[in-house]
């Protein structure tokens, strides 16, 4: 059962999906967390959503500002606001099911970023919480300029850039100077499932193995033969398999490898 609506948090218009399974009673939430460029209603989360109502399991996904069928403008796209808006879905998550006793983060590429970033007051609402990573952009300023062929000087200089696929947005150079001002290699004692395509060719794999190294409640998987969107045959049945077994059955299927 798919409901949408709109979330409102100070001025922030946020476009939401709860989906709960039907004729059950929900026994985890998972918060879908969408990377840059992409939507709550994009393939990644979509298939997330429908894998994990099979088990009992609600999701609420959302858009991040000047995503998807957000209203908001280019001038709203910042770090700033979309910690914001990932807190405000966290805690209507939280509102909507109270009595869940744990609750569950995917997020992939920019949302991985945001979701290691906000972790400490995402704990504060959710309390206990399990994360799936899919490839997770630690070092997102440098993604964006390596995207571009651009130096950090190049983007000062011009003042901004355009992103995006049907949507485009005009990122300032402020938002790159926002990206490095919060430290994400952190140690953290979230339980964290990190999954990485080994041949990945634009986040440097040794960044994925140096988080997994300095956080000791998290595991790697590096899936062979893979490249960044996981378009490989049986890739992404993988991220499924694994996303299912670390939410429902706390267990990986693959050997970790880091």
């Amino acid at each position: 059962m798919e409901r949408r609506f709109i979330l409102k948090d100070k001025d922030l218009r946020i476009p939401c999906i709860l989906e709960e399974p039907e004729y059950c009673t929900v026994r985890r939430c998972i918060i879908g967390v969408h990377g840059f460029c992409g939507s709550k209603d994009d393939s990644i989360q979509s298939s997330i959503a429908e894998e994990m109502a099979l088990f009992n399991t609600a999701t609420v996904r959302f858009d991040f500002p000047a995503h998807g069928e957000s209203p908001m403008t280019d001038e709203q796209f910042t770090v700033e606001n979309c910690i914001g808006v990932l807190l405000a879905a966290a805690a209507r998550a939280k509102k909507e099911f109270l009595l869940i006793d744990r609750f569950c983060i995917f997020a992939t590429g920019f949302g991985a970023y945001l979701t290691v970033a906000a972790l400490e007051e995402l704990t504060e609402i959710l309390g206990d919480v399990r994360i799936v990573l899919q490839t997770p952009d630690f070092r997102m300023a440098d993604t964006m300029l390596a995207m571009k062929e651009m130096t950090d000087e190049e983007y000062r200089q011009n003042g901004a850039m355009i992103y995006g696929f049907d949507r485009k947005i005009k990122i300032p150079y402020s938002f790159l100077q926002e990206l490095r001002g919060n430290m994400v290699f952190n140690s953290c004692s979230v339980p964290m499932l990190l999954i990485h395509g080994e041949k990945d060719e634009y986040l440097p794999l040794e960044d994925v193995q140096h988080f997994r190294r300095i956080n000791e409640q998290s595991k790697l998987v590096i899936i062979p033969g893979t490249s960044h969107r996981f378009l490989e045959d049986g890739a992404w049945d993988m991220v499924l398999d694994l996303t299912r077994d670390w939410f429902s059955f706390e267990q990986v299927i693959l050997t970790e490898a880091y």
